[in-house]
C-alpha cells in the first residue's frame, strides 16, 4: 500500500467533552448564590444567546444593581451560522452557570469544536488583550511525512491569516485560508480576535497563540489554541461552516491589447481573409463541442463503472474502495490541556480499516462454529453470538442473515459509523469480517445484555434501584448529545429503545445497533424519507406518518425510554386484556389529573421521589407532539443535572390515545394491536423500501 493511501487511511475522531472540561473558573473572587451579583449574572447570561446572534456574532454588556456590576462578552466564530452561534452560546452560558456557581470570573471556550467564547467578570475587560487562561485541543497523532513542507506551508498560512485578521474592522477580526504541502494535501486554518482590541494587540495575541502551538502541539495533525482575546485553529480536513473570512479571489488578468494590421489595398485578399477566419471559427466550435460531448460520456461511464465495482466488492467480500476506507478509517483522539481531560474514554490510537478486519475462520472458531449454545439473541438483520479471543477478551459477534439484502446496507452503514464513534456510552466496535457472503461485526461483550432484559422482567428489575436507573438515563442522554452535536458527524440513531441499550458489568449504558442511523452534513438538521424504519411506540408522529425526521426523532424515543425506565412498563404496558392503554397516553392522563406519581414503578422504594417526578416531567417534554417544543438532548442533560432549573409545562404528547369520548390524535390508531403489556418482543417496521437508509458520510 502506497503512502497516499496510508495518508487517507489515517485520521481521527473527536470525542465528547463533559461540560466542566471547557470551563475555567477563576479564584479571583466569589459570591453567594442568592446575592445581587448572582442575580445579575443569571439575568445577563440568560439573554446572551439572543443578543449575540442579533449582533453579528459578537456582543458585550454589563448589568449593575446595588453597586454590583457584571460584565459579559460572547464571541462566535466568523464562519458559523446564527443557529450554531445561538446553540454554542446557550450551551456555554448554561454550563458556566452550572460549573462556576460562585466564581465572579469565568471563561468558557465551548465544547471541543471551539465555536464560541463566553467570558464573565466583575472587572471591565472588553478592550483589553488578555492571554490567560488558555486552552489547547489537539490531535495526538503527528505529521510524519513531508514535515518540512508542512512547516513551511503552515508558517506561510499563519502569516497571511494574522495580517488579514488583524486588519479587520471594529466589528469582526477574522480570517480563514488554506495551504498545500506534500503535493496534494491541504492545511485549513482559522484565526479570529475579539473585535474590540486594537489591530496591533490582535497581531500580538495571534502570534503568541502560534508560539504556544509550537510548544504544546507542534506538528500535530490538528490543533486549537484558544485565548481569551483570540483563537487559532488548523486541521488537515475542512472544518469551516462557510467561506466567510476566505481570502478574496485574485483579480482577473488584464485584457491583452491587440493591434490591427495595416489596411490592405487588395480588396480580393481582404474578403478571402474574412472567409478563412469564419471557416476557422466554425471548425474550432465544432471540435470543442465534440470534445465536451466525449468528456461528458467518459465521466458518465466512469461513474457507472465505479458503482458496479462497489457492488461487486460488496457481493464478493473484497476490500472497500478508497472512499469508504477513508471514511471508516478516521479514528483519532483529542488531548486537552488547561482543562486537563483526555477525551479518549474508549479511544485507541489511529487505526486503518484493515487493522479492524478479522478472519472468518478465527470468528467461527471462537464462537464454536456459531453454535446455538453461544447465541445471545436474534434481531431484525441476524443473530448475535458470544465468543472469546485467544487473548482472553470476550466478544459479541453480530452475524447478518445471508438472505437479507437490506441488511447489507445496514452492515456497511454500521461499520462506517462505529469506526468513527468513540464514547463511553456507545458500544465499542472491535472489528469486522467481510468474506464471501459472510458479514460480521465484532463488539466488546457486555455481560448484562440489554436494558429490556432487566427493566421489563418482574424479577430482574428488582436489581435496578433508583440510583442505577438514574445513571442509565443520564448515560443514554450523554450518548445522544455526542451523536447529535459533539461527534465529528451529526447522527440520528433512528431506533433508540430499551433493546438497543446494552449494560456493562457496572450497569453503565451503551447505545448499540446503528444499522438504521442517518448521517447529516453539518448544517442539515432535518430530512424526509419514504422508507419508514424503526419500532412503533418509539416513533414520533411526524416520522411515522410523514417520514419527517430530525434530531428530535431521537428525543421522542428517549422520552418514551425515560417513562419505561421510571415505570418498569413497556410503551404498551397498561391495562388488562380487555383494555390496553399505551404508556404515553397513561402518563399524560395521570399528569393532567395530578397523579403522575402512580406511574412510578412500585418496586422503587428507594431514591428521591422528586427526582423520579422530574424524570417523568422531562419524559413528557420529550414526547410532545409539537416538534419545536421538544428540548434538544443537550438541554435534557442540563435538566437532568441542574435541579435548580425550572422546567416548562409539557403539552399534549404525540400518539396520545384518548378515552372513548376523546378523538384519537396523531397516529394513535396506527399502532399494531396489543393484547398484553407482556406481549412478544417488538419487531422493526419496514413500511417501504423506496429509499435507502444510508447517506454518504460527510466530516463535520
Amino acid at each position: 500500500m502506497g503512502a497516499p493511501n496510508l495518508i487517507f487511511l489515517i485520521s481521527c475522531i473527536l470525542l465528547n467533552l463533559p461540560l466542566n472540561t471547557a470551563q475555567i473558573c477563576s479564584d479571583s473572587g466569589n459570591f453567594t448564590s442568592n446575592s445581587t451579583y448572582g442575580e445579575n449574572r443569571n439575568q445577563i447570561l440568560s439573554s446572551l444567546p439572543y443578543n449575540v446572534t442579533t449582533n453579528n456574532g459578537f456582543f458585550t454588556a454589563s448589568l449593575t444593581q446595588d453597586s454590583e456590576t457584571v460584565y459579559v462578552l460572547a464571541l462566535c466564530r466568523g464562519d458559523i451560522s446564527n443557529d450554531s452561534c445561538f446553540d454554542c452560546v446557550n450551551y456555554t452560558s448554561r454550563a458556566m452557570l452550572m460549573n462556576c456557581p460562585n466564581q465572579k470570573e469565568a471563561t468558557n471556550y465551548g465544547h471541543y469544536a471551539s465555536k464560541c467564547i463566553v467570558r464573565c467578570s466583575n472587572v471591565l475587560f472588553f478592550d483589553i488583550m488578555e492571554t490567560q487562561p488558555p486552552r489547547y485541543i489537539y490531535i495526538t497523532s503527528d505529521i510524519t511525512y513531508s514535515v518540512d513542507e508542512f512547516d513551511q506551508a503552515l508558517n506561510s498560512l499563519v502569516e497571511s491569516l494574522i495580517i488579514r485578521a488583524a486588519m479587520g474592522s471594529s466589528t469582526i477580526k477574522f480570517a480563514t485560508g488554506e495551504g498545500k504541502f506534500g503535493g496534494y494535501l491541504k492545511i485549513y486554518g482559522l484565526m479570529q480576535c475579539i473585535p474590540g482590541i486594537a489591530s496591533v494587540d490582535c497581531s500580538r495575541c495571534l502570534r503568541g497563540a502560534v508560539d504556544e502551538y509550537r510548544s504544546c502541539c507542534f506538528r500535530k495533525r490538528g490543533a486549537n489554541v484558544l485565548r481569551p482575546s483570540c483563537m487559532f485553529l488548523y486541521d488537515l480536513i475542512p472544518f469551516f461552516e462557510s467561506s466567510a473570512g476566505a481570502a478574496p479571489p485574485p483579480p482577473p488578468p488584464s485584457p491583452l491589447l491587440t493591434f490591427a494590421p495595416p489596411p490592405s489595398t487588395n480588396v480580393t485578399t481582404k474578403e478571402g481573409s474574412k472567409s478563412s477566419k469564419f471557416q476557422t471559427t466554425i471548425i474550432i466550435v465544432v471540435l470543442v463541442s465534440i470534445f465536451l460531448v466525449f468528456v461528458g460520456l467518459a465521466c458518465a461511464c466512469f461513474l457507472l463503472r465505479k458503482r458496479e465495482i462497489v457492488k461487486e466488492r460488496l457481493d464478493s467480500g473484497r476490500p472497500f474502495n478508497s472512499a469508504w476506507r477513508r471514511a471508516a478509517g478516521k479514528l483519532f483522539r483529542v488531548s486537552n490541556q488547561c482543562g486537563a481531560h483526555h477525551a479518549g474514554e474508549d479511544a485507541s490510537q489511529s487505526l486503518s480499516l484493515d487493522s479492524l478486519r478479522f478472519e472468518f475462520s478465527t470468528i467461527r472458531a471462537v464462537t464454536n462454529d456459531f453454535s446455538n449454545a453461544n447465541m445471545l439473541g436474534h434481531g431484525g438483520f441476524g443473530s448475535v453470538y458470544k465468543g472469546k479471543l485467544a487473548n482472553g477478551q470476550e466478544i459479541a459477534v453480530k452475524r447478518l442473515d445471508g438472505c437479507s439484502e437490506q441488511g447489507e446496507g445496514e452492515f456497511k452503514n454500521e461499520i462506517v459509523l462505529m469506526a468513527r464513534l468513540q464514547h463511553r456510552n456507545l458500544v465499542r466496535l472491535l472489528g469486522f469480517c467481510f468474506e464471501g457472503k459472510e458479514r460480521l461485526l465484532i463488539y466488546e461483550f457486555q455481560p448484562n445484555a440489554s436494558l429490556d432484559r432487566f427493566i421489563f422482567d418482574p424479577i430482574k428489575r428488582l436489581l435496578l434501584n433508583w440510583d442505577t436507573r438514574y445513571k442509565i438515563i443520564v448515560g443514554i442522554a450523554r450518548g445522544l448529545v455526542y451523536l447529535h452535536q459533539d461527534s465529528q458527524l451529526r447522527i440520528i440513531h433512528h431506533d433508540l429503545k430499551a433493546g438497543n441499550v446494552l449494560l456493562d458489568g457496572e450497569m453503565n449504558p451503551k447505545i448499540a445497533d446503528f444499522g438504521m442511523a442517518r448521517l447529516f452534513v453539518v448544517d442539515q438538521s432535518k430530512g424526509v424519507t419514504k422508507r419508514i424504519v424503526g419500532t412503533f411506540g418509539y416513533m414520533p408522529p411526524e416520522y411515522a406518518k410523514f417520514g419527517r425526521f430530525s434530531v428530535k426523532t431521537d428525543v421522542f424515543s428517549f422520552g418514551v425510554l425515560i417513562l419505561e425506565i421510571v415505570s418498569g412498563k413497556k410503551y404498551s404496558g397498561y391495562g388488562g386484556p380487555e383494555h390496553v392503554e399505551h404508556l404515553i397516553s397513561y402518563a399524560w392522563k395521570k399528569w393532567r389529573q395530578g397523579k403522575a406519581s402512580r406511574l412510578i414503578d412500585e418496586t422503587l422504594v428507594d431514591g428521591s421521589k422528586s427526582e423520579k417526578m422530574r424524570c417523568i416531567h422531562i419524559g413528557l417534554l420529550c414526547v410532545q407532539e409539537n416538534v419545536a417544543k421538544r428540548p434538544t438532548m443537550a438541554a435534557v442533560v442540563l435538566m437532568l443535572n441542574g435541579f435548580s432549573m425550572s422546567l416548562p409545562l409539557p403539552s399534549k404528547p404525540g400518539f396520545f390515545v384518548g378515552s372513548s369520548t376523546e378523538p384519537d390524535t396523531a397516529l394513535g390508531n396506527r399502532f399494531p394491536p396489543v393484547t398484553s403489556w407482556h406481549h412478544s418482543q417488538e419487531q422493526p417496521v419496514n413500511v417501504s423500501v423506496n429509499e435507502a437508509s444510508i447517506t454518504d458520510p460527510y466530516p463535520r
